[in-house]
């Protein structure tokens, strides 16, 4: 059954069509309806038509090296879905699914091929839209691509957050690696200079250097 033109020109990339060039477009396309959960296509099989969501839910997946599903993609009304493989003529490389009753266009490359074919420049409109997109997708990958991811994990972080950070990259450092060892050094030389007269003094029956008896000479001393 065709659908109302007005319908299509709620779709972004149709959205500068004429009545004319919707009215033919309209003509060619159909309206298909999806119960909950059913399959719209799958992956592998012949992508003869591609997708526009109109009113309900649909789910676009891929099966990742680990055979777990992955969701690629949940178009919203008037998004494609199946549109690359379609105009490839190459299998589906994802599967669709209605997550809830859905309506959806169908439409396929003899219907675009119809309409350019009587509306020549209706091709130009839908490159115009095609650009657009592509345009806002640079804008937000340029965007997103200056800006330091530490410097967003920065403007988020909690104070705890950033004392722990402060403390952790001081803990990994060299500077507290060299004082603990100065600290651990200068301890030692203090209890071996002051023999008896140590708050913490060794054993005489143990050596310094042998620390494996210490557990077992405090032990014996006690």
């Amino acid at each position: 059954m065709p659908c109302d033109p007005e319908e299509l020109r709620h779709v972004p990339l149709f959205e500068l069509l004429d009545k004319d060039e919707a009215a033919v477009l309209a003509a060619q396309v159909e309206i298909r309806h999806f119960a909950a959960r059913q399959r719209i296509f799958r992956a592998g099989e012949a992508s003869n038509h591609a997708y526009i969501v109109m009113t309900g839910g649909v789910q676009v997946t891929t099966t990742d090296e680990d055979q777990q599903e992955v969701v690629v993609d949940e178009p919203a009304h008037g998004d494609f879905f199946g549109f690359a493989s379609m105009l490839r003529e190459m299998p589906h490389q994802t599967s669709a699914v209605a997550v809830e009753p859905t309506t959806c266009l169908e439409i396929g490359r003899d219907d675009i091929a119809t309409l350019l074919t009587r509306r020549p420049m209706a091709g130009l409109d839908m490159l115009t839209m095609q650009a657009r997109q592509f345009h806002s997708s640079q804008q937000l990958v340029r965007k997103r691509a200056f800006r330091n991811p530490n410097d967003v994990i920065e403007e988020q972080a909690t104070t705890g957050e950033r004392i722990a950070d402060e403390v952790a990259r001081f803990g990994g450092s060299w500077s507290f690696i060299i004082i603990f060892a100065v600290i651990l050094i200068v301890y030692s030389a203090a209890n071996v200079l002051l023999k008896g007269r140590a708050w913490d003094p060794i054993p005489s029956s143990c050596s310094i250097f042998f620390s494996p008896c210490w557990p077992l000479c405090r032990r014996r001393s006690s």
